[in-house]
């Protein structure tokens, strides 16, 4: 590793820039994370009739964004695409989307020391970044409780 990369990389860590990082990775020849954690993304919220995807929103950049989760999810994406290779596909990405599914299905049920968890706290961080988007509650007909008022188109409360 020469001297500018290991710089690059220090500044880039302490300033906790995605750019930088995604730069210096590329300049030492290693994969970032960002193509597949888009694809996990999307895989499960793909988005459909009206709802973007997850990716489109940004939400794989928030999810790579946070501090807490980086070294899990090199970890979880070193798993994917081991998994990816073991099914004679160069990695997550290329996977289509029933493989992807498979894909994380096995990485839920796995016993490998934290790959589970990584999957429940994606879905719980994606999940919660998706619903909250105004984009994706905009597609809901959804106006609010029926309190103080009731129910506006019952009568009676639904059965």
């Amino acid at each position: 590793m020469r001297r500018r990369s290991v710089i690059a990389l220090l500044a880039a860590l302490a300033f906790g820039s995605g750019a930088s990082l995604r730069r210096v990775f590329a300049a030492l020849g290693q994969q970032t994370p960002g193509p597949a954690m888009a694809a996990i993304a999307d895989t499960m919220f793909p988005g459909d009739a009206g709802l973007p995807a997850a990716s489109a929103l940004g939400l794989h950049e928030r999810v790579l964004a946070m501090s807490d989760l980086r070294e899990s999810i090199s970890k979880g994406v070193a798993w994917l695409d081991r998994y990816a290779a073991s099914r004679g596909v160069a990695g997550f990405v290329a996977l289509d989307e029933p493989g992807r599914l498979a894909a994380l299905d096995a990485a839920f049920a796995s016993n490998e020391e934290g790959i589970r968890p990584l999957v429940f706290a994606l879905r719980q961080q994606l999940g919660l970044a998706y619903y909250s988007d105004p984009a994706v509650k905009r597609a809901f007909a959804y106006t609010g409780p029926p309190q103080p008022d009731g129910f506006a188109d019952f009568q009676e409360r639904p059965a």
